[in-house]
């Protein structure tokens, strides 16, 4: 009985296949923690940016009710990308291999497919600052502040939610941040009420954001002064993100846009090769990051 096509690559799939799956399990996705993550069935999304009504104005004795309507914005479209990667296995190599060096193999094969995902979303952040490639709906850079011309408001106006000055992890910091997150309007300059629970920042961060998060007192003071800051924010460490001074202040997923569509999740795949007898093993994926709007989010490039 003749040798099936694939034979080779067939055994070799499932246990090389199987060590892919452990190790993006062995750890935990951070970008999921922070981003909306929804699967999507087209090659494109779109959000469309749409002002309610203003407030309700004083009606005098006898007059008609006035009369207000939505106003209508711009859109913006996640584009899902492609990703793939290979890898090949010679026969030679499977036969004599004595030290694990296909499954090591494997490993690398699972941590690539884990650095691109983190690092794209991760990107999102990094890249909203000035000069950065990551724009909401309203056409600017996510984060704003007066100097660069805030985001403007589709019923007038601008808001801010960038720190006025860049400024370190700090008290101060968390206090300038949280007031820009709790006066935060709508399009029509309507108080939005969202209150901020998350502060996001590079590993670098993790000890002053803990020194600040968790003291009694004020830290780095002799005043004995109270810590307001204490137990009010629960800080993460993003490993991926780039920038070591940046911090971000969120509100809970609900609460904000940032987000991303899975078009197709990681798909692996092997053949044989009939000329060198080898094997070869792919992965494949789409998917798109980004943020719709920029409202449950503030932040500083820190200093």
């Amino acid at each position: 009985m003749p040798a099936t096509r694939g034979a080779f690559s067939q055994l070799l799939a499932p246990g090389l296949f199987s060590v892919i799956y452990e190790d993006l399990e062995m750890h935990p996705e951070e970008y999921s923690q922070l981003f909306n993550i929804y699967p999507s069935e087209q090659q494109y999304e779109e959000d469309q940016l749409v002002a309610g009504l203003g407030a309700v104005p004083t009606k005098p004795e006898g007059t008609s009710l006035a009369l207000d309507e939505p106003i209508q914005g711009g859109s913006l479209r996640y584009t899902h990308v492609s990703y793939g990667l290979g890898f090949q296995v010679t026969r030679e190599m499977w036969d004599d291999d004595k030290y694990g060096i296909m499954r090591r193999v494997s490993q690398d094969f699972a941590g690539s497919i884990r650095q691109t995902v983190e690092s794209t979303f991760a990107g999102i952040l990094t890249g909203g600052f000035t000069g950065g490639t990551t724009k909401t709906i309203d056409g600017v850079v996510l984060f704003q502040n007066t100097a660069t011309g805030g985001h403007p408001l589709l019923g007038g106006g601008t808001y801010n939610n960038r720190s006025a000055t860049d400024v370190a992890l700090s008290v101060t910091g968390l206090e300038e941040l949280t007031l820009l997150f709790e006066l935060m309007v709508n399009e029509r300059g309507l108080l939005k009420r969202t209150m901020p629970e998350q502060v996001w920042l590079h590993a670098a961060n993790q000890f002053v954001a803990g020194e600040i998060l968790h003291s009694a007192y004020k830290p780095y003071t002799g005043t004995n002064e109270v810590n307001v800051m204490q137990g009010r924010f629960t800080p993460y460490v993003n490993h991926y993100l780039v920038n070591q001074t940046a911090w971000y202040m969120t509100a809970a997923k609900r609460g904000h846009t940032l987000k991303g569509y899975w078009r197709t999740q990681p798909q692996f795949d092997s053949q044989d090769d009939f000329m060198t007898k080898g094997a070869s093993f792919s992965v494949f994926f789409r998917f798109s990051a980004g943020v719709t709007y920029w409202h449950g989010v503030c932040a500083s490039n820190g200093a």
